[in-house]
């Protein structure tokens, strides 16, 4: 018995080893990793080029998965470049030339800072700026995620780990102001409604926190990240853990990451209203019982006659 849960634990772990070889044997990254444009203007368009990279010698599919949202790498990249930052949804303004695409050994090595590497291939992607692009910088990043053919013709795509994206970051000229407001809030029942205008002139996501005050307790409530364009009036709804009632203190705060906003005010939370369920149409019902019942009569009359 001792002996055959030991096989059994030697085969798990083989299974086990043998994945995390196959994971660290195909993995794909990128180089460079950053590409800073610089200045992009108003319509215009650049041509972007990278490589995708793999020390595996075996061919395989990549598909190049893009980020719109890159705060965090703009983040770590220079963090005093947020308070300029948009985070406006430039997807569109990406075009690939090709995706998927085939990666596999080339006969000439390209040289990078860990090495030669014969396994790679040039990207190219456009990336237009349209007339109407908010100013600012603005980044995205593109990962590869590869999907490799076995000898036997099975995919093996579980366990293939995509180490590195390349990230795209660029400024299109103009004044970035990130800035907002906390207009007004409003309760009904457990749904805190907050009201937030975007005083700026670039898209922020933002998040709505804060506390209520009612009989000596304190309800917290914090909402999902929205997205809120310039000069555009938002409601963002959280929830407390129970309904309230009542004209109560309370403080608000609105976090669009590059800075904050705090606000004291009393908001007048009403019972939410309840729901009557609305009365069951029954006149269809009734003509089709009409029906039934002329057809059983008419076809008794004529069984009769």
């Amino acid at each position: 018995m001792k002996k055959g849960i030991l096989i059994l634990f030697v085969f798990i772990a083989s299974l086990f080893f043998s994945k995390i070889s196959l994971s660290q044997q195909y993995t794909v990254g990128v180089s460079p990793p950053i590409i800073d444009l610089g200045d992009v203007n108003r319509g215009e368009t650049k041509n972007v080029k990278f490589y995708i990279v793999s020390p595996s010698n075996e061919e395989m599919l990549v598909h190049l998965i893009q980020y719109p949202d890159n705060l965090d790498f703009v983040r770590a990249y220079n963090s005093s470049i947020i308070a300029n930052y948009s985070e406006e949804d430039v997807s569109s303004w990406i075009k690939y030339f090709s995706n998927p695409v085939p990666l596999k050994p080339q006969t000439q090595p390209l040289q990078t800072p860990i090495g030669k590497i014969t396994n790679w291939r040039e990207i190219s992607f456009l990336l237009s700026i349209p007339n109407n692009a908010e100013p600012g910088y603005h980044s995205f990043g593109i990962q590869p995620e590869p999907e490799f053919t076995g000898q036997a013709g099975g995919q093996v795509g579980v366990g293939i780990i995509a180490v590195t994206k390349v990230n795209v970051i660029f400024r299109v000229p103009g004044e970035a102001i990130r800035s907002g407001e906390i207009i007004d809030a409003l309760g009904e029942g457990n749904k805190v409604r907050i009201f937030f205008k975007n005083t700026g002139t670039v898209t922020m996501k933002v998040i709505a926190s804060g506390e209520i005050y009612y009989n000596n307790k304190t309800y917290s409530f914090s909402s999902a990240r929205e997205t809120v364009r310039p000069n555009e009036l938002k409601e963002i709804v959280a929830f407390v853990s129970e309904p309230l009632e009542g004209n109560l203190d309370s403080k608000i705060t609105v976090d669009y990451t590059s800075d904050k906003l705090e606000k004291k005010m009393v908001i007048n939370f009403v019972k939410k209203p309840i729901q009557t369920q609305k009365p069951i149409d029954l006149t269809f019902l009734i003509y089709i019982i009409l029906a039934i019942v002329i057809i059983l009569v008419a076809r008794w009359i004529y069984e009769k006659s």
